[in-house]
């Protein structure tokens, strides 16, 4: 062999060793195996968000830290600082001094899935994966799991393993930390015999990092929040009992806003405030909507996205619909049955599906439930019945109770309900986000499924995307809803603002069973116009709308608000968000076969015109029929707007509103 041949043999020696050591890095990188860099990083699959995951000074003893980050112009820009990363077990604490066993990424993770009822029937969410696991000094396994959407961000703890002990949280020390800008959000409310139920006031803005009224405790999801530009939302997904929901510290110094479990003094004080599971074990996801638009936020799946899928094989019986309501005119109504009567008519007349029978019907005098129900099937309308979920955990003496807390009983009493032909349950008074109260959720809708019962929960906590694992939940209240016109003299005052967040706040995460359409005056007259309340069963989503008001006052109406409340629906083929700003107004469009239904709601005493721009100008209307506030504020007419160039501009008056649909 000459030297030159030598040489060239030598050369492909050398190519060949560094191609396999370049394959064996390749294979490293893949499956996770590699030396800790102390730094990690996942960008979603259109590369429009970018988590970062990191030790504090990339030191290997240091806490673990991630950020988001935004594409803006082909730039990523931070709209989260480092924020806090950890948990603590009874036995181990996984906080810091964490070693690095393995890195895996999945790539283009798609999943199609139908809802029942929701803001769009068909979803779709694809997203990149990354799991990264770790070992604490005592050689126990974590792993936390990321999720880049170009939507947002979620992630979730998870203890991997076999073992039939019981493993309990102690402590978890998530962390949010935010950078300057503003920030929507309600207080998670102190404890007492009707509280917590999320049920305050959604308020904003305020800066960033302003603290909890000192009177709460804490700041309770979902929170939303506008910083460099861009809009972020915050909830937590993914419930299946064995983990207790959360809110936030009330300081938050800095912008850190810091999960806080459930206070000890919740149910009763019953039950521990931490959670606890065999292994293998999951937390809940914690998610973060982003965008550069509030449309981005107000048209989010993260929720369900992040929850598991059905576990109802058959969901042809699962009917959403709309309801009369009777306590809200008259509060001692379930009790008498010739009460009731009027109020199946009136969902007859309307051709509502359901009439909703409230506290204390097993105490009903001239008849009994089965009569009833016998009467409202005549009618084709299907009953729904109040009952108080405790037990031990509440002191509520409403009727009927100690039927939901223990399963035995409560399946007795679901056989006994369905076999006479009630439809559906609403469960009250839970006033707690316990495990166990949590799991009590969860064994409800099961066993209500086994039953063919729609379930709606008040006095509750937030829906946590368990509208897709359990599709016969149609709606929960956690909201401050229109029966604080009963006993709420800050409630007018209040109304328009809260009512102009929730789009973009609680109604984002879930159904929400505001009770709308109050014509008529309560204890505590309102402020709002009737276009304004016209408006709330477009721009409130839920699977089950409680009509509020009486017969009589809405029958008063004109023609074709009787004809708009008799014809708009609750399910939801597609929803959009037209225009609007947290506290000041909201424009709604919702989606029903080949009709659009629009909602607009101002939330301040002023007179305003809004611009409304329809995002896809081909598909555009060029008029759409609305109901509108008349020129004393008081009554309602009926007009034709044009839309030019895929524009419409639209007046409201002072706390006012609007209502209507184009084809």
């Amino acid at each position: 062999m000459t030297e030159n041949m030598k040489r060239i043999s030598i050369r492909l020696t050398a190519a060949k060793a560094a191609g396999a050591f370049a394959g064996i890095i390749a294979f490293l990188l893949l499956t996770g195996c590699i030396r800790e860099t102390g730094k990690w990083e996942i960008s979603s699959p259109g590369n429009q968000i970018l988590v970062k995951v990191h030790k504090k000074n990339l030191d290997a003893s240091e806490q673990l830290h991630y950020s988001v980050h935004l594409n803006r112009g082909g730039s990523f820009i931070r709209l989260m600082d480092p924020s806090p990363l950890g948990i603590v077990r009874e036995d181990g604490r996984f906080t810091d001094n964490l070693e690095l066993v393995s890195v895996k990424k999945r790539e283009d993770l798609q999943e199609k899935y139908s809802l029942v009822s929701g803001k769009k029937l068909e979803c779709r969410s694809t997203c990149n994966e990354m799991k990264i696991c770790f070992t604490n000094p005592e050689k126990q396994k974590i792993c936390l799991i990321f999720r880049a959407y170009d939507e947002g961000i979620a992630f979730r703890y998870v203890f991997p393993g076999n073992s039939k002990q019981n493993f309990r949280i102690t402590r978890e020390v998530t962390g949010f930390d935010f950078r300057d800008g503003y920030f929507w959000g309600h207080p998670y409310d102190t404890v007492s015999q009707w509280a917590p139920a999320y049920e305050t006031y959604f308020a904003g803005p305020v800066e960033i990092g302003t603290d909890a009224p000192w009177n709460k405790n804490g700041w309770a999801f979902p929170i939303l929040l506008e910083t460099s530009g861009a809009w972020m939302l915050v909830s937590e997904a993914g419930f299946d009992g064995s983990y207790g929901a959360c809110h936030l510290q009330p300081d938050c110094t800095d912008g850190l806003y810091l999960i806080r479990f459930a206070e000890q003094e919740e149910a009763m004080g019953y039950y521990e405030n931490t959670s606890y599971s065999t292994l293998p074990w999951s937390s809940p996801w914690r998610f973060i909507a982003v965008g550069d638009n509030l449309s981005e936020i107000v048209e989010t799946t993260l929720p369900t996205d992040l929850s598991d899928p059905s576990k109802v094989d058959d969901v042809s019986w699962i009917r959403p619909g709309r309801a009369s309501w009777s306590w809200w005119s008259d509060s001692d109504s379930p009790q008498d049955y010739d009460r009731l009567v009027p109020f199946i008519d009136f969902a007859a007349r309307m051709g509502w599906e359901y009439s909703l029978v409230d506290a204390n019907w097993n105490h009903m005098n001239g008849g009994d439930i089965q009569q009833l129900a016998q009467y409202a099937a005549g009618k084709n309308v299907g009953l729904l019945l109040w009952y108080n979920s405790g037990g031990k955990h509440n002191v509520v003496t409403e009727e009927p109770r100690d039927l939901m807390d223990e399963r035995k009983i409560r399946k007795m009493e679901f056989e006994r309900i369905s076999s006479m032909g009630i439809k559906g349950i609403k469960v009250d008074f839970f006033q707690s986000d316990k495990q166990e109260i949590i799991k009590l959720y969860t064994e409800i809708l099961e066993d209500a499924a086994e039953f063919n019962l729609l379930v709606n929960f008040h006095g509750c906590t937030l829906p946590g995307g368990w509208r897709r694992t359990w599709p016969n939940l149609l709606t929960m209240e956690a909201i401050r809803g229109a029966e604080s016109y009963k006993f709420d003299r800050m409630f007018p005052e209040k109304a328009p603002s809260h009512l102009a967040i929730i789009p973009y706040t609680r109604n984002t995460v879930g159904p929400a069973d505001y009770t709308p359409c109050t014509f008529s005056d309560h204890t505590y007259p309102r402020l709002t116009t009737p276009g304004f309340e016209l408006a709330l069963p477009v721009v409130i989503e839920s699977g089950i709308m409680h009509y509020a008001d009486t017969r009589e006052k809405t029958m008063e109406l004109p023609g074709f608000v009787i004809d708009f409340l008799r014809e708009i629906p609750v399910v939801w083929d597609d929803t959009r968000y037209l225009a609007g700003f947290p506290g000041k107004d909201a424009v709604i469009a919702r989606k029903s076969g080949s009709r659009w239904y629009i909602g607009g709601i101002n939330g301040e005493e002023i007179q305003k015109e809004l611009t409304l721009e329809f995002p896809d100008k081909q598909d555009a209307p060029t008029s759409i029929q609305l109901i509108q506030d008349g020129e004393s504020g008081k009554e309602l007419r009926l007009t034709t707007l044009e839309v030019k160039d895929g524009k419409l501009t639209v007046a409201m008056k002072p706390c006012g509103g609007f209502a209507g649909y184009w084809e």
